[in-house]
């Protein structure tokens, strides 16, 4: 018997100092700018990658990892900033606007409890942009995130058009059309 206590107690042991290794995050909150960094002779920016749970640079002439959407300022025609939208390198129609609000606590509630994905009615760019808008994305590899804009920026900031925005953000890795 103190063999069988002994044994039990060395495996419990042996597991519980194992760690499992976790993949990036499936949701979470990130904030998104405008800003271009100049490399050499061509501009990179940061977007958003749902596979990888987080920004990355983006250099279109580059290679590398792509991102699923990126934030751009929206001018008007005299070219003043007038607000801002999300836009995808993928050439697909990628954004579904699942729903808007006026409260932020109602967006919240409703991004909360938005678990089945509503697939239909994707366009290419995530256009005009507004806070307590909940944008359904649907990746290259058709699978589906959702993001809730908490905050949005547009303005001149060193004499360029700049745009940013605060969101939270959902991925369903396995393509299913649930939410965990």
């Amino acid at each position: 018997m103190n063999r069988l206590l002994l044994l039990s107690a060395l495996l419990l042991f042996a597991f519980s100092g194992c760690e499992k290794e976790e993949g990036p995050d499936t949701s979470g909150e990130a904030t998104l700018t405008s800003d271009r960094i100049l490399e050499g002779s061509t501009y990179s920016i940061y977007g958003f990658s749902f596979e990888q749970g987080k920004m990355i640079k983006y250099n279109p002439a580059g290679e590398g990892i792509i991102p699923d959407f990126f934030i751009l300022p929206k001018t008007g025609t005299g070219g003043q900033i007038n607000g801002a939208l999300l836009d995808s390198p993928n050439q697909n129609k990628s954004f579904s606007l699942t729903a808007e609000f006026s409260d932020s606590l109602l967006a919240l509630q409703y991004f909360e409890q938005y678990k089945n994905v509503i697939d239909s009615n994707y366009v290419f760019l995530a256009d005009p942009l507004n806070e307590n808008q909940i944008w359904t994305f649907r990746t290259r590899d058709n699978k589906f995130g959702k993001i809730l804009i908490k905050e949005m920026k547009a303005f001149v900031k060193n004499s360029e058009n700049y745009a940013e925005t605060t969101f939270l953000w959902e991925f369903q890795p396995d393509g299913s059309l649930e939410f965990e």
